[in-house]
Parts: C-alpha cells; sequence; structure tokens
C-alpha cells in the first residue's frame, strides 16, 4: 500500500509501519529519477529519515555597472544560494572575467517553476551592491539574470587641523580601509 507524504519546507509525517519501501518523487523543477535513497528500509524504534534530489537547471547572474548584457562587467562580485529568509547554503559563487556567477544544479519547470533564491555577499570593493533576497524562477534549463553594481558614489572628503578650527591641511594622504 502506498502512503503519501507532503513535504511542506523540507519536511513532513506519515504514519509508516515498519518493513521495506520503494520511494518515488513528484517535486515540481527537480530530477524526480534522483530522489536518494529509493527505497528504506523502516525500522522500530527510527522514526525520522532523510532524502535527497537533485535538480539540473543552470542560473547564471550577469553583474555589471548598468545592469545590462553590454555594460562594464564586474568581476569579483559573490553570491550565496539562499531561503527567503536569507539563510545561506552551499558555496559562495564568484563572478568571472565576464562578470558572470553561475549557479548549476538549480531546479527548473516550464509550468510552476519554483523560486530560486540568491542575494549578492560582496562587490569588488569599487562598486556598490543589493544585498537583499532576491528570487527568479527558471522556466527553462539556464537562466541568465543582470544585476546592477553601480560605482561608488563620489564623497568629498575633508581635512583641518584640530588645532586652529576649519584650517584646511595643505596636503595629505589619508587612506580608508573597509
Amino acid at each position: 500500500m502506498a502512503k503519501i507524504v507532503n513535504i511542506t519546507n523540507g519536511e513532513g509525517t506519515s504514519e509508516l509501519i515498519n518493513g521495506s519501501y520503494t520511494v518515488t518523487a513528484e517535486v515540481n523543477g527537480y530530477d524526480n529519477s534522483s530522489i536518494n535513497p529509493s527505497s528504506v528500509e523502516v525500522l522500530a524504534g527510527t522514526n525520522a529519515y532523510a532524502f535527497t534530489i537533485g535538480a539540473t537547471g543552470t542560473l547564471t547572474l550577469h553583474v555589471s555597472e548598468d545592469g545590462t548584457t553590454t555594460g562594464t562587467p564586474i568581476v569579483g562580485a559573490t553570491f550565496v544560494r539562499c531561503d527567503s529568509t536569507g539563510t545561506e547554503y552551499g558555496t559562495t559563487i564568484t563572478t568571472d572575467t565576464q562578470g558572470d556567477a553561475v549557479f548549476n544544479n538549480v531546479p527548473y519547470a516550464q509550468e510552476n517553476a519554483p523560486l530560486v533564491y540568491y542575494k549578492q555577499t560582496a562587490s569588488d570593493g569599487d562598486h556598490e551592491f543589493d544585498n537583499t533576497v532576491q528570487s527568479t524562477t527558471l522556466t527553462s534549463s539556464t537562466a541568465t539574470v543582470e544585476v546592477e553594481n553601480t560605482p561608488g558614489a563620489q564623497r568629498t572628503i575633508s581635512l583641518t587641523d584640530a588645532n586652529y578650527a576649519n584650517l584646511p591641511i595643505d596636503s595629505a594622504t589619508l587612506t580608508m580601509t573597509n
């Protein structure tokens, strides 16, 4: 007899008797044949079982100064996959010389594609970036999202003598490290 286990936020429950089970999956956007393990022995005293499933899509985040395909690419910007709350998963991906950060093995589906969450964690040191959680969907096996990292704003820095109010320093060098 088949038992259906509905999964929400990665977990579900079902009353199962001890025995051997073949496991199949119906997960939109994932390769359902990749369910692992595909069989399980449910044993007395063991009440938790874990499974994994893989996806085969590719998400490219193309980062440029103006957020277009023809803009100046940003090399060294970093991104990470996350959930909707910003909890990070997996390894950090860094943009290459073309300004591309590539996430492999993300879910995609032509219809009802699941949301793929990510956030930028750094830029190249010369550009501003948005570190809020972003999301997209992949309706084909590959997708590219354009990301804008604008140059840092021009700032005016003044240096005056601490002992003589408003007396400008003629010549100096300040190093500002973040």
